[in-house]
């Protein structure tokens, strides 16, 4: 039994570690620039893009006092069930009725979570569902909910719908400043991811670099989430 749980505490520390070092690399890949709003994206679901796109936002809300996470994957949101909350008023209602004038953190949707060492994260789930998830998404409203965001938090992640399956990450690439591609070593077909992110930089988004998970831990023959960044399938990160 302790052993079980030391080996839980050793693998928490790691990912722990990986996520810091994530974002580090990508506050140093934006030296030059301004890297505030980062949407996460992957060729299809189950390649732990919401698991990078959460544990990212907390490596975050461990250095800047302000962070929000944004999931946005309108059609099979899954990050409220990450955190551990309810998915029954988010974006989408949000949206329905938004007033620009009135600052995002005080809407009534936006839900805050306390972590360790008195630091604080800010959530906007996905909300309820809605039949054109591509035109909420590339509406003028929802450009300027983030930029509303932009004058209140230091730091936005949005967890993007996956590429492969629909269309509806390519109006939230291209108003982030950065995009983070993930890439499942288990499961992923690297042609497709490939072509997704050659697709997303035609459509104006800038990929600053990808994130490798499901690596195969070679003590255990087991797969865990690990994590690469850097130039991977045409990354320019």
């Amino acid at each position: 039994m302790a052993e079980k749980a030391k080996n839980k505490a050793t693998q928490a520390f790691a990912l722990n570690e990986a996520f810091l070092r994530l974002r580090s690399n990508i506050e140093f890949s934006g030296v030059d620039d301004d890297i505030r709003v980062i949407n996460v994206v992957s060729t299809v679901a189950n390649e732990g893009k919401s698991t990078v796109s959460t544990n990212l936002a907390i490596s975050y809300a461990k250095k800047y006092d302000k962070v929000l996470i944004i999931d946005t994957d309108l059609r099979n949101p899954s990050v409220h069930k990450m955190i551990g909350t309810t998915n029954a008023e988010g974006l989408t209602n949000l949206l329905k009725h938004y007033d620009p004038s009135v600052p995002l953190n005080q809407c009534p949707q936006i839900q805050v979570f306390a972590l360790e060492n008195n630091r604080t994260l800010s959530f906007l789930s996905a909300g309820t569902r809605v039949p054109n998830p591509l035109e909420l998404l590339g509406s003028n409203k929802f450009r300027e909910l983030i930029d509303n965001a932009r004058n209140i938090y230091d730091v936005i992640i949005i967890d993007c719908p996956p590429y492969g399956l629909v269309s509806d990450c390519i109006p939230v690439s291209m108003i982030a400043d950065g995009t983070i591609y993930v890439v499942s070593a288990k499961d992923t077909d690297k042609y497709a991811a490939r072509a997704a992110m050659e697709d997303l930089k035609r459509n104006g988004a800038r990929i600053i670099g990808t994130v490798l998970t499901k690596v195969e831990n070679i003590d255990s023959g087991k797969y865990g989430y690990g994590s690469y960044y850097g130039n991977y399938y045409g990354g320019n990160g």
